[in-house]
């Protein structure tokens, strides 16, 4: 059954805005309705923590505004009713800021930036770029924390406007970002392609390679972005994180690992679509990813290692004294992908592990390296290169599945995985799967790694939480019709605090009464706890509140008619 991951009905977005922003409203909290940007910049100038300043729907040009005001939202009138055009220079100098609901779809700024934001916690939220001539879109400033993209849509930046990525997180030395992209759109890029700094998001630069960022990108979706340029998301950082995220109908642009080391790619789609580029960088961990027709008839590839000679001896603009060590490929799916590049001389302490191939004509891999070990890998097809072990030729008897990809069938082999492969990079500070206790789909996997099957998923069954997006998941309300209004509910259940101690809380929204059942479930699959709260127990609170689990890690669903969420607690 198709899952909602993501959920977009935001008719009373005034009402989502305040839900979120309880905690920040003051006694003397307004809501200020302005209809001229003199009157919105000065309204932004005099506000007081907990204001909602809103702007009246239309169209208004030459948008200059500098908020410097922390704990307020500006949002349009009506989600996507405000468009911001002919010129923007946006700055977000304050923290815990909310801005939502704007449209960009016309407008000229040469090499400037539209919005630069310098301070923590603030959100970006249901806005449209479409058509924009602009450097780049949105610039996260070196040195904040916490701020966070979502529900926003990117597309048809021109092919002749300044060059430069659409989304840019900047990084610092000393202060480590957080930052988080989730549930955005980013579609039909303009150019001829290659290298030219036109990727949809990047994340740091090449001078910022040991930098750490700690910036998530999750559960985007990224369709027809190949033109603009060869990376689809650029990462030249380091511990960042790349999950749940679909790539499609982009043969010719990558996910790109660039520059920066130890950082990881779990539980994405790549279907119709260029995969991984793996350039300069090292301690690379991809994982529960699955590849499908990936890197055919293009000039990308489903898999590509670019090494570069270290220079000898190494200088000020280039240190490295190695790079493609220790890049992990671990239970991934490869269904009738293109060729698979590793590189030649070069990549060393290389390892993939409890893959699974299946191609039906073709090589599956070229320009072997000497520096990569096989463990407890399943192929259906002709290796192309001389693999001594660790590769076994058998039918994985991969099926259709609901979700709309190729997993293991009853007849495919099963709780079978080698554990010789390394460690998986644990991020501090972020709720990654190190342990690979969850499969692409989100449901759990044995802890023993032998009991674990081979590829991205587990045969088993249950609630999936993650499936590959289509565009009515992702980007503003405003741009898609909403099939179900109820599912706006699972936005705002929410669970704390997370990893949890001795006992933890499931929130559900002041204004929500409806019976709800509760099961929590172990990394075993076996339910441990099972709870119906009713709607007369959340009229008396809306906090419900559990507790005697061991530690480890759990899943816990919860489910009513009218929506259901998944969500992975760690307990330590």
């Amino acid at each position: 059954m198709k899952q909602p991951i993501n959920i977009k009905n935001f008719t009373i977005i005034i009402a989502f805005v305040l839900y979120n922003l309880v905690g920040l409203i003051s006694s003397n909290a307004a809501t200020i309705n302005v209809n001229s940007i003199n009157a919105l910049q000065s309204a932004c100038n005099n506000s007081s923590s907990g204001d909602i300043i809103v702007l009246a729907n239309g169209t208004y040009s030459n948008v200059v505004l500098d908020i410097n005001n922390s704990n307020i939202s500006v949002i349009a009138q009506t989600p996507g009713g405000v468009f911001l055009n002919t010129y923007g220079d946006i700055n977000i100098y304050a923290n815990n800021v909310t801005f939502s609901g704007f449209q960009f779809t016309s407008g000229d700024i040469g090499t400037a930036y539209l919005i630069e934001v310098y301070g923590n916690r603030n959100k970006l939220t249901h806005l449209n770029f479409s058509n924009y001539y602009a450097k780049k879109y949105i610039e996260i400033k070196a040195g904040t924390q916490y701020n966070e993209i979502t529900y926003c849509n990117m597309e048809k930046k021109p092919a002749d406007a300044a060059i430069g990525c659409t989304i840019q997180i900047s990084t610092s030395a000393s202060v480590i970002g957080y930052h988080k992209i989730s549930y955005c759109s980013f579609q039909n890029y303009y150019g001829i392609g290659g290298d030219n700094g036109n990727e949809p998001v990047r994340i740091g630069l090449g001078a910022e390679y040991l930098n750490k960022s700690r910036t998530i990108v999750e559960y985007c979706y990224f369709n027809n972005t190949g033109l603009g340029d060869s990376e689809t998301i650029s990462v030249k950082c380091q511990e960042n994180v790349i999950r749940y995220c679909t790539f499609t109908n982009q043969q010719n642009a990558m996910l790109c690992f660039r520059n920066g080391d130890n950082n990881v790619a779990y539980s994405n789609f790549f279907i119709n679509a260029g995969g991984i580029r793996v350039k300069e960088a090292n301690n690379i961990y991809c994982y529960n990813n699955y590849f499908e027709n990936s890197g055919v008839g293009s000039t990308a590839d489903a898999i590509t290692y670019v090494y570069v000679a270290p220079l000898v001896p190494p200088t000020a603009a280039s240190p490295r004294t190695l790079n493609l060590s220790n890049i992990n490929f671990v239970h991934n799916t490869f269904y009738n992908c293109g060729d698979m590049d590793l590189g030649g001389n070069g990549p060393i302490n290389n390892t993939w592990a409890n893959n699974i191939f299946r191609k039906s004509s073709g090589n599956l891999y070229s320009n072997a390296n000497n520096g990569t070990t096989w463990v407890g890998n399943i192929y259906q097809g002709t290796l192309g290169i001389n693999i001594p072990s660790g590769m076994t030729n058998a039918n994985p008897f991969l099926g259709l599945n609901a979700n709309g990809y190729y997993g293991l069938t009853s007849s495919s082999p099963i709780n079978n995985a080698n554990a010789n492969y390394p460690l998986i990079l644990d991020i501090t500070n972020l709720n990654d799967d190190p342990g690979l206790l969850f499969d692409i789909a989100g449901r759990p996997r044995p802890t023993t790694v032998t009991l674990k099957d081979v590829g991205c998923e587990e045969y088993t069954t249950g609630t999936t939480s993650n499936r590959p997006l289509t565009l009515a998941d992702v980007g503003p309300s405003y741009l898609v019709a909403l099939a179900n209004e109820n599912f706006e509910l699972e936005t705002k259940v929410s669970l704390y605090p997370n990893p949890a101690k001795n006992n933890f809380n499931i929130q559900f929204p002041n204004n929500y009464f409806e019976d709800s059942e509760i099961t929590i479930i172990n990394s075993n699959g076996q339910v441990v706890k099972k709870q119906t709260v009713s709607q007369n127990e959340l009229t008396r609170s809306n906090t419900i509140e559990f507790n005697g689990l061991n530690n480890g890690f759990y899943i816990v669903k919860i489910r009513s008619s009218k929506f259901s969420k998944v969500i992975k607690l760690i307990v330590q």
